[in-house]
């Protein structure tokens, strides 16, 4: 039964690294294609009324991302850790690293679709960006069946 716990806690430590792990690979997927500068403020429903240097938005994004993720990934990993202040640790890392993720992910790939910076729309697709700060529950819901007891 140690081993599902071992397990159960890998999940975790995975769910909370694969925001930071999908920017990245969306940056070098894109990579040829990325423009110089991503819309990124709107302040109305029309198109984006600043910009940021795509290279600065993705470090940005990145660094948060993934020091959320490695915060995170360590405390899932922590055997001896209290279940309840893994799952805090997890829900709000995975939270931040999705949020952080999505900040470089939409922007950027509404500035490529629109063409222009000064195009791009976000819309619904703001949607996504509220719906990352639910993520950290998905990391956060690996723990020990109640009721299930590991000796000692």
């Amino acid at each position: 039964m140690a081993g599902s716990g071992v397990a159960r806690r890998l999940a975790a430590a995975v769910a909370v690294v694969a925001p930071a792990a999908l920017a990245l690979w969306s940056r070098a997927a894109w990579g040829a294609e990325l423009p110089e500068t991503v819309g990124t403020h709107w302040s109305s429903p029309g198109p984006a009324d600043r910009t940021t240097p795509t290279h600065d938005l993705f470090a940005g994004a990145f660094g948060v991302s993934a020091i959320a993720a490695l915060l995170g990934a360590t405390a899932g990993l922590l055997p001896r850790l209290h279940p309840l202040t893994r799952r805090l640790i997890l829900l709000a890392t995975g939270s931040v690293s999705a949020i952080a993720a999505t900040q470089w992910m939409v922007p950027t790939w509404l500035t490529m679709r629109a063409g222009d910076p000064g195009e791009a729309v976000l819309g619904a697709w703001i949607l996504i960006m509220f719906g990352a700060f639910a993520y950290g529950v998905l990391p956060s819901c690996w723990r020990r069946r109640p009721g299930r007891r590991t000796p000692p």
